[in-house]
């Protein structure tokens, strides 16, 4: 039976890997007043992994010109992409956890 310990602060998920890690997902922040996100990280705890989605996609029109591209703010999509990551690699990782001081 494992025990059950509060999550670190600004974790919204958590992912444990075969070796008894786990990957969690965190926003990058602005640095802006209030902080606002731009970017959904998951990171093993295990081992050096680390993904980062942004949550801006540009796309461009068809003829390609650079005044014809559109910024769009996608989160949902970034944390999607970022929680299918980690849940892959939470089943492959072997890494113990790191120990804590």
């Amino acid at each position: 039976m494992t025990t059950r310990t509060a999550w670190p602060e600004n974790v919204i998920a958590r992912y444990l890997t075969v070796g008894g890690a786990t990957v969690d997902l965190t926003y990058q922040l602005t640095v802006h007043n209030p902080p606002q996100p731009y970017a959904t990280l998951a990171k093993c705890m295990g081992c050096p992994a680390t993904e980062e989605r942004s949550h801006y996609r540009t796309y461009y029109s068809s003829g390609g010109f650079v005044s014809d591209t559109v910024e769009e703010h996608e989160p949902d999509a970034a944390d999607a992409q970022a929680r299918t990551w980690a849940q892959a690699h939470a089943a492959t990782c072997r890494a113990l956890p790191k120990p804590s001081a």
